[in-house]
């Protein structure tokens, strides 16, 4: 062999008489004398990328140094999402992955963010109306409409050149086919002229306001009303009931609804709420008369909401029995109770007609398709009667004086003071009590409307100032509660504060209500790299504070290293903790194991709320909090409304990595992130 070995050798020497017999020898051995070399580094080109479904991507890892010996290996860490081999990637589903190239002990990492085929950029926006004519008090919702239907990110965001004049924030509206989107709210607040913009993607459209004094008579009109439903099917004979769930502004002066059908041979709706004879009759009861189809139309100030009602000739379940749950109740003079017609066989559909003996005594009226209130009038006995395909059941009543009305005696506010910047909100909520108080409804009140604005318990700062926010009770204007607000200009230290909440979790721990840097739960707050404390305006390996992603032997991270002689350290220390430092009183980052609680013991449903996409998290006693899908920050933001990724405090196995959690609209999982990147935060108290 060796003979073999020096033949070649010397073969080489006549090809290559400038190389030494050594040299040939090193190359033929495959290194520096036949020894293998180590890799003391690796990179990958490009470090981030953007692929659509279907595409393929050629990574390219350089090793050091050139005559290193380690082969490089390929690995995908969401292989559902993006498959790699020899480096060329291979788009699978939409969401992310992580493609990592590994040359010995060292690693080097490429983020890859997947969208669908068939997204696109943002090519126009038009509004529903281009010029309002609006009086003070008046709020009304423009409409966007996002071209093409296919862009990859809709996100519409609002402003106006004068929020002292004419404000705008998120709210729902109606589209051109009637179903509910959710547009640009814009409230009326003093005389004169503002220019609400709409932004999506770049491109943005403009509609001009002029707000006047009105009519001088204090009316405010209704200026958007909302139904339940639009649309139903009866069956003719039977009814059901619409409801009114939304009538804004809440301030408007006169709320009467009126109903009204199309076509009155075909469905009869009840007009208006009215008691006759001791019944009550709810407005907006539809009843089948004839098939067809018609339109029932709720009429309120200068608003009005429909519903498609198509009325059958249907089959029907006959009706076995009838009765009332509970046969009998007491009440006292002005004390409601909730009545139930229970029909044998379930499935039959009754159309329960409620009737009483003495309606001087106590009134009853229906509230649902089964259901009923009655409530107590003056001290005596009477009979509820419930009457059904020929089936009638009865109630005893039995009303005694009592007291009257139960009144309000206290209200509290969930806070006492806030601190605000000009331009953030938060939400005041009023507990009134007793919890059987007869009218537990309150009215919000401003000192200062102009700069501290409040619309239904919403404070919104417009400009610095100091001012009180009062809720006062309806029904006893002598009871109230406030809330000192301070406004302080942007950028100085506002900020609504993080509420604990309780998802009754088997750990007991609690997690915030948004995220940190956040004003309001929908806020997309601040990002972090892995252990750092501060925001910067772009996140790579060159700026990380620990040190750099790519590193050889003799630069190892300075702190939260794994590697021989490292400090072995795998959970974030509080003064680096971004939740910790930037929230305090107890606040932290959650852990890799607190994340898989949430995971695995809460309901994750993709929503949108406020505009904002995200994920909304129910914890097993029903409460939730909202995740906004906020991206992830590199060198700029990415996927900002389509893909949310956050920290948790524990260190990765993986070189370079922390644990992280991400989600898109189809689903959550948890992740392994290269630390420099700019990723969410949620606290977490115990």
């Amino acid at each position: 062999m060796k003979k073999v070995l020096s033949a070649i050798a010397a073969f080489a020497l006549l090809v290559f008489p400038a190389c030494t017999e050594e040299e040939i020898q090193n190359a033929l051995n495959g290194g520096e004398g036949g020894k293998e070399v180590a890799a003391t580094g690796i990179t990958i080109d490009p470090y981030s990328a953007e692929m659509t479904v279907g595409e393929t991507l050629q990574l390219v890892a350089t090793v050091t140094p050139e005559n290193c010996t380690d082969k490089v290996e390929w690995t995908s860490l969401m292989e559902e999402n993006a498959t790699v081999k020899d480096g060329l990637v291979t788009a699978l589903k939409e969401g992310y992955a992580s493609i990592v190239a590994q040359a010995g002990e060292f690693q080097a990492t490429c983020r890859i963010a997947i969208r669908g085929a068939n997204n696109g950029s943002v090519t126009g926006i038009t509004l529903n109306k281009t010029a309002l004519q609006m009086v003070v008090g008046q709020s009304e919702v423009l409409i966007a409409t996002v071209l093409p239907e296919n862009a990859t990110d809709k996100t519409v965001s609002w402003s106006s050149s004068n929020s002292q004049v004419a404000d705008v924030v998120l709210g729902e509206g109606y589209g051109a086919d009637g179903t509910v989107v959710v547009g640009g709210r814009v409230t009326a607040i003093s005389e004169g002229e503002a220019v609400i913009e709409a932004k999506a993607g770049g491109v943005t459209a403009t509609c001009k306001v002029t707000v006047g004094k009105g009519s001088g008579n204090g009316k405010i009109e209704v200026t958007e009303i909302q139904l339940n439903k639009t649309e139903i099917t009866v069956v003719t004979g039977q009814s059901e009931q619409l409801e009114v769930v939304k009538l804004l502004p809440e301030n408007a002066t006169e709320k009467t609804v009126v109903w009204e059908s199309d076509n009155t041979e075909i469905a009869l709706v009840t007009p208006r709420d009215a008691t006759v004879d001791g019944v009550f009759y709810k407005g907006g009861r539809v009843t089948g008369k004839n098939p067809g189809t018609t339109t029932i139309r709720a009429l309120a100030g200068v608003a009005r909401a429909e519903c498609k009602v198509t009325v059958t000739s249907g089959g029907s379940v006959t009706i076995e029995s009838l009765s009332i749950d509970p046969a009998s109740v007491s009440l006292t003079v002005d004390e409601e109770k909730i009545l139930t017609a229970v029909v044998t066989p379930s499935n039959a559909k009754a159309d329960i007609t409620w009737q009483i003996d003495n309606p001087k005594i106590a009134a009853v009226g229906s509230i649902n398709e089964k259901q009923a209130k009655v409530q107590g009038l003056s001290t005596g006995k009477t009979t509820v009667k419930a009457i059904a395909g020929g089936k009638t059941a009865t109630c005893e009543v039995t009303v005694t004086g009592g007291s009257g009305n139960v009144a309000v005696q206290s209200i509290t506010l969930n806070k006492t003071t806030l601190k605000l910047e000009v331009g953030q909100s938060a939400q005041l909520t009023a507990t009134v009590l007793p919890e059987n108080a007869h009218d537990k409804s309150v009215i919000w009140t401003t000192t200062d409307p102009h700069n501290a604005y409040v619309n239904g318990g919403l404070v919104t700062g417009y400009g610095v100032c100091e001012a009180t926010i009062t809720a006062t009770s309806v029904s006893n204007p002598q009871v109230m509660a406030t809330c000192k607000v301070s406004i302080v200009a942007a950028g100085s230290g506002g900020g609504a504060e993080i509420e604990a909440v309780d998802l009754g979790l088997p750990s007991g721990l609690k997690w915030g209500s948004m995220n940190v840097g956040a004003s309001k739960p929908e806020d997309y707050g601040n990002h972090y790299a892995w252990g750092e404390i501060k925001t910067k305006t772009s996140y790579t390996g060159s700026n990380y504070k620990f040190g750099p992603v790519q590193y050889s032997e003799l630069s190892m991270y300075s702190k939260y290293e794994t590697k021989l002689g490292g400090d072995k350290k795998t959970v974030l220390e509080a003064e680096d903790d971004a939740a910790s430092v930037n929230v305090g009183s107890g606040w932290r980052m959650a852990t890799f194991a607190e994340w898989k609680e949430l995971r695995e013991k809460c309901t994750w449903t993709w929503t949108t709320r406020n505009r904002v996409n995200g994920m909304l998290v129910t914890g097993p006693n029903g409460k939730s909090i909202f995740l906004p899908a906020a991206g992830v920050f590199e060198s700029t933001k990415n996927r900002v409304g389509s893909y949310g990724s956050y920290w948790t405090s524990s260190l990765a196995e993986a070189e370079g990595m922390a644990h992280a959690v991400d989600f898109i609209s189809s689903g959550k999982d948890k992740a392994l992130i290269g630390r420099c990147y700019g990723l969410s935060v949620r606290p977490v108290k115990d």
